[in-house]
């Protein structure tokens, strides 16, 4: 294709050839195949433009001038299959053509086999001509005969000013499960519905939340869509047609499909450290047992070990507490030097129901989604001998108006039961006019923060509760004592002790949290947010308060209806991430409940019933609401407060 100079563009008028089939060639010694197209054209009324077309010789007979292998390209109707013959809204176009059905010859005197023949024809838009699209059929025929060549179903068009209407789409599905979801890889094939739907001279745009899908097919009710890669979460899918707004919006939910890999292990001793591809963590309840879950021999004498020990965490509710390393213990030492393979095994609850259907899983290792690791996996190494570089305390922090001190060390640790932190772990200040905190324990939470026994429980950093919470500017020297064997890394390596670190607590804040992203999560049956089961969640610029869950809230929509949801209720569900930075509203029961949102007509009613999307959040209240020192959100001054599909 020539390059295009109209405002339509031509990169894809190589569509036009895609409204008919494509036969063999028709007549003996003769045969053509279309190479490109001029751009389709904007013309007004009194104005002439040009159309070129470009046809291969692909026959064993030379087009030639004047004599009687002369081709033509005969004006068709509609159909595209009656040629020789011109419909009525352009027949009178004619500038200059062959004649009333016939727009060109050739350009070139001759065009032997193997070549380009050109055909060029003007079209005279009539005065006081009708705004639309005027389509101009063809194909190329024997001009003697008026056979068709090689049948292909050519047209260009000229605008009169007609403007695409937006389309209306009503459904959208999955073509291999029919549900409005696939994965966040991309490369599902996505079939949408509707009315409306125009194909020239270009494909629609088909948008996933912000991020373009390749429409492989295009109809007026119908198109077909490679998904786009995008990160998990339902966003909005518009249709937009060339030179029209988009259409309303579908829901389409990007799904994490990407199963966690075993990808590879060092081993020294007793101690097997494993590698993740992406952060796991582990069912409440086990599949089989622990010894079952992975297989380690010594591949150069067949000894075959046990793995009674796996430090990978408990999944907490958002499966956001994964980790990318794992330390497995085995029953015994592994020689210095043993070419050893590790397997991670099948494990699933149900087979063809448990993790996707799949046998190939291992349902006790879980990503953030939900994705079962693959199994079987093996790996090979070469066993180490142990490291002999003792731990050492680097660090200890404390947020202000927090009662929580953390400890900080080079590696890993495991304590024994018998150490007690309580009588072991002191804070000073060195003035003598202050009351310093005192360490009653360790933080209680789960999964566990405490320093607890084994290898396959070593923590860097463990919590340790204080008396009084810190204050602000203040520094504190923090000192550890110990005996052999109270705190040690995985390979038995004792912590030096005293171990002693000095921190300073941080100034006071007063800085009010923001919230930085407001979206959708889920919007079930309505396009409101009224039904059970619609959320939404806000991600705030710091953590927020984690030892309170109440708190409520007023929404706006555009058109000014007001709805206020409260954390306490049972209607609504407010859950936040382990970060307690986002929380996640969710309806448990349909609304309106009475007067929430109030009726139309009603102070607060707004002009269209419920609870449109997008909408705002105009005040957040409650101690939930607040971030660690107590600070209320500054709401109309967040960055992004608009809860909408993204």
């Amino acid at each position: 294709m020539r390059k295009i100079t109209t405002a339509i563009t031509a990169a894809a008028l190589a569509f036009s050839m895609m409204a008919a089939a494509v036969p063999a060639a028709a007549v003996t010694g003769y045969d053509s195949a279309y190479a490109g197209e001029s751009a389709f054209v904007n013309i007004v009324g009194g104005q002439t433009q040009n159309f070129q077309v470009f046809f291969a010789n692909t026959g064993t007979t030379s087009w030639v001038k004047g004599t009687s292998t002369q081709v033509d390209l005969a004006a068709c109707l509609e159909d595209k299959v009656t040629c020789n013959a011109q419909d009525a809204s352009e027949a009178t176009w004619n500038s200059g053509w062959l004649s009333a059905t016939r727009y060109a010859s050739t350009s070139q005197t001759t065009t032997p086999p193997g070549s380009l023949g050109t055909f060029s024809y003007n079209i005279l838009a009539p005065v006081g001509v009708a705004a639309g699209i005027y389509h101009f059929n063809g194909d190329v025929v024997v001009a003697s005969t008026g056979e068709r060549i090689h049948p292909e179903g050519y047209f260009q068009d000229a605008n009169t000013g007609a403007t695409a209407g937006a389309a209306t789409i009503t459904t959208i599905a999955n073509s291999a499960t029919g549900a409005a979801s696939g994965s966040s890889n991309g490369g599902d094939t996505a079939n949408i519905t509707g009315s409306g739907i125009i194909c020239n001279p270009t494909f629609p745009t088909v948008s996933f939340g912000g991020t373009n899908a390749v429409v492989t097919s295009c109809g007026a009710t119908a198109l077909t869509v490679t998904t786009p890669a995008h990160a998990p979460g339902s966003v909005t899918v518009t249709v937009t047609n060339p030179g029209a707004g988009p259409s309303n919006g579908l829901t389409w939910t990007f799904s994490d499909t990407t199963t966690p890999k075993f990808n590879s292990f060092t081993i020294s001793a007793r101690i097997v450290t494993v590698t993740w591809s992406e952060a796991v963590c582990q069912p409440a309840v086990a599949v089989g047992t622990l010894a079952a879950r992975w297989t380690i021999h010594n591949v150069s004498d067949s000894s075959i070990f046990t793995v009674n020990g796996d430090s990978t965490p408990l999944c907490n509710a958002a499966k956001d507490n994964g980790v990318t390393s794992s330390i497995l213990t085995i029953d015994n030492s592994m020689p210095n030097g043993a070419f050893t393979e590790l397997t991670l095994n099948p494990q699933v609850t149900t087979p063809g129901t448990s993790c996707g259907g799949s046998s190939s899983r291992n349902e006790n290792y879980q990503d953030a989604a939900g994705n079962c690791a693959s199994a079987p996996q093996s790996r090979q190494a070469t066993a180490t001998a142990p490291e002999t570089t003792a731990p050492t305390l680097v660090s200890a922090s404390g947020a202000v108006g927090s009662s929580t001190l953390t400890l900080n060390f080079s590696e890993p640790v495991e304590c024994a039961a018998t150490w007690l932190p309580a009588s072991n772990v002191t804070l000073t200040d060195f003035n003598t006019a202050t009351t310093d905190p005192t360490v009653t324990g360790y933080v209680i939470q789960t999964p566990s923060v405490a320093c607890d026994s084994g290898p396959a429980a070593a923590k860097q950093s463990f919590k340790l509760a204080l008396s009084t919470t810190l204050p602000s500017d203040r520094q504190y020297t923090v000192t550890v004592t110990c005996v052999a064997a109270d705190i040690e890394d995985v390979v038995g390596n004792d912590l030096a002790c005293p171990a002693t670190v000095i921190f300073t607590t941080g100034a006071g804040d007063f800085t009010p949290p923001s919230i930085v992203d407001a979206r959708m999560v889920a919007n079930v049956t309505t396009t409101d947010f009224a039904d059970a089961n619609d959320s939404f969640s806000l991600t705030f610029s710091e953590a927020m308060t984690d030892t309170d869950e109440t708190g409520s809230m007023k929404l706006q929509d555009q058109d000014g209806t007001v709805l206020t949801l409260d954390c306490a209720l049972t209607t609504v569900g407010c859950t936040w991430n382990t970060a307690k930075t986002t929380v996640t509203i969710t309806l448990q029961a349909a609304f309106p409940a009475t007067g929430n949102p109030p009726a139309l007509g009603t102070d607060g009613s707004g002009t269209t019933p419920g609870m449109q999307i997008p909408f705002n959040v105009t005040t957040l209240t409650g101690t939930s609401f607040t971030d660690t020192q107590g600070n209320a959100p500054n709401v109309l001054g967040s960055a992004d407060r608009l809860v909408d599909f993204e």
